[in-house]
């Protein structure tokens, strides 16, 4: 295959990339019987909550697993009360079994666009080998905004969060408008305690949102920790004061939480911090499930607003309103 500078679709006519965007995806693929799912109980879309990150799934692997259609995560969504999701490509090779691209995630969610609100993503490396200039990137991320998406991510490359190439990315994201939804561990946007890498990204785009996600994320609610405890996924006991999330916060306006996944165990291993911490930054706090897998069976996120009582308008905020703000939507 000849070599290139640039990818073939960025030479495109916007309204034919976009019409090419619809016809994309990958074809289903046969597999074993799913788990049986209910049948749809429409959740109207203006109530209930909004889950800043979900994903569909193709299920390569014809188990258990997957996939998830768009159809299923209606289903799901339906049975769970959840009145508007983001679906989130993943392109990296280290954040999924296969990727999950852009282009099929925008195929599957435009029928559902009052529901599912799809995001999209860039791989950091190709910026060093088919997207060497800043507008080349500019103008995709523009493309595929036009063509619905969002947000960016999720962003989950075996990288240091703060790679030159993750910061001409970010760089990129900003002047297009999409927030940055990023997972952060030992094995993707690396970082140290006390994330001083995520501190450099924010400090250079103070205009760029970003949401944080993922195990060394959600651990860094606690202080005195080693780079060990970035990758433990659902940390016990009571939090340490001196937090990086906190005081990176206390500093920056652009810097939000993703509280999918290991968010509601961080809430709720010290249900008095996470009181304290859900109150005082009802601003910046997302619902999400990090839904995937036809497996799951447990969601906390559900039960976290059960376990742990704050006001009903800064359950109203993170529940859904901070996501639609964020999103440009109403």
């Amino acid at each position: 295959m000849r070599s290139c500078n640039r990818l073939d679709t960025l030479r495109v006519p916007r309204r034919a990339f976009l019409s090419g965007v619809a016809a994309l995806g990958l074809g289903s693929i046969a597999m074993a019987q799913k788990p049986h799912v209910a049948e749809r109980t429409k959740t109207p879309a203006g109530n209930g909550y909004f889950d800043i990150h979900i994903h569909l799934a193709q299920g390569w692997f014809g188990s258990e697993h997957g996939p998830i259609t768009a159809d299923d995560a209606l289903r799901w969504m339906d049975a769970h009360g959840v009145a508007k999701a983001a679906v989130l490509p993943l392109v990296s090779p280290e954040a999924f079994w296969y990727p999950i691209s852009t282009e099929f995630v925008l195929r599957e969610t435009r029928p559902h666009a009052d529901r599912l609100i799809p995001f999209c993503a860039i791989d950091p490396r190709t910026l060093s080998t088919h997207l060497p200039e800043k507008r080349q990137v500019v103008d995709l991320l523009k493309r595929y905004r036009d063509a619905g998406a969002r947000g960016f991510g999720e962003h989950k490359p075996k990288m240091p969060i703060d790679d030159p190439l993750c910061l001409r990315l970010y760089e990129a994201c900003s002047e297009a408008k999409l927030p940055v939804l990023f997972h952060l561990d030992n094995l993707a946007n690396m970082d140290s305690p006390g994330l001083p890498g995520l501190e450099r990204v924010l400090e250079a785009l103070p205009d760029l949102v970003m949401i944080g996600h993922g195990k060394g994320w959600w651990a860094s609610i606690a202080g005195n920790l080693t780079q060990t405890d970035l990758h433990v996924g659902y940390p016990t006991g009571d939090v340490a004061p001196g937090g990086a999330i906190d005081k990176l916060m206390d500093r920056f306006a652009n810097l939000y939480g993703d509280l999918s996944s290991s968010g509601a165990h961080a809430m709720l291993r010290d249900p008095k911090f996470g009181e304290a911490f859900l109150r005082r930054r009802a601003d910046r706090l997302l619902f999400g499930t990090d839904y995937y897998d036809l497996t799951q069976r447990e969601f906390p996120q559900f039960e976290l607003f059960d376990r742990i009582k704050v006001p009903a308008d800064a359950r109203q905020r993170i529940s859904s309103q901070n996501a639609r703000r964020l999103l440009g939507l109403s």
